[in-house]
């Protein structure tokens, strides 16, 4: 088993941060200057890896194939994937790199063409992908704003890659996105003491199951607890602005009239 030499810290330098998010998350970026022949391999990881070559060549191989890299081009490491790559002896390369993983991250990593069939890409440019791995490195601290800079260099790096490869939507995610925004934006607009899930689906002229694995697919929750908690915020914007009383406002059928939630009180004008 190949293993990666050791690397002067000078020479190489980490931001092992993972971020919040269930959608899409950053676990560590970085930037390296290898060695000649330095390798990385074989290893497996549990999380989706881009390198973005900015100098020299080197070497890479997965799923039985070997790929031969220079300055401008980037690779993909999907998840539970053997690979290894290395430095060129006589003109070792240089990158930077991302680790991420989400909900998102298969779908994404599509759009951008990256997977196990096309792990290489040829890019216009790698500057704007190591000017944005470098801003993210600029914040380590466990704060609430640098997680924010964090997070925007993580989606930032992948539109600049949708964009590069003319990414689109595929005819049923276009279909299915469709769905949802009008399922939410019917809601939204009906007198909510009435409508149902039913109501939603006649609607759309879908069926509740197609409704409910719609929403599961892409919201994380079913239509009935959707139509509920609108219910419920509607109630509450009702009982702050106007003056109808708690027994005339209409809640959803398993929410006793007591209220789950303080009725918020009325500011008389000074």
């Amino acid at each position: 088993m190949h293993r990666k030499e050791e690397t002067p810290i000078e020479n190489k330098q980490v931001l092992n941060r993972q971020t919040s998010s269930k959608e899409l998350h950053l676990i560590s970026c970085g930037w390296e200057k290898c060695t000649p022949e330095q390798s990385y391999g074989p290893g497996v990881r549990r999380y989706y890896t881009i390198h973005f070559v900015l100098s020299g060549q080197g070497y890479f191989y997965m799923n039985n194939r070997k790929y031969t890299l220079k300055a401008g081009q980037c690779f993909f490491i999907p998840p539970v994937t053997s690979s290894l790559y290395k430095a060129e002896p006589s003109d070792p390369w240089t990158y930077i790199w991302i680790c991420f993983n989400g909900e998102n991250a298969p779908i994404l990593c599509e759009h951008c063409h990256l997977t196990e069939e096309t792990p290489v890409q040829q890019l216009n440019s790698v500057l704007p992908y190591q000017e944005t791995i470098l801003e993210m490195m600029a914040h380590p601290q466990l704060t609430p704003s640098s997680e924010a800079y964090i997070q925007s260099g993580l989606y930032r790096i992948i539109a600049m890659l949708e964009e590069e490869f003319h990414a689109s939507y595929t005819t049923m995610e276009s279909n299915e996105n469709f769905y949802i925004t009008q399922a939410v934006d019917y809601i939204k607009k009906s007198p909510l003491q009435n409508i149902t899930v039913t109501d939603v689906a006649d609607y759309l002229h879908i069926s509740r199951s197609h409704l409910y694995g719609l929403f599961k697919k892409h919201l994380g929750t079913t239509p009935q607890a959707f139509l509920t908690s609108a219910k419920i915020i509607n109630a509450r914007e009702l009982l702050t602005i106007t003056d109808i009383p708690v027994s005339s406002v209409a809640f959803p059928a398993d929410i006793k009239i007591h209220l789950p939630f303080p009725v918020p009180s009325k500011k008389k004008p000074a």
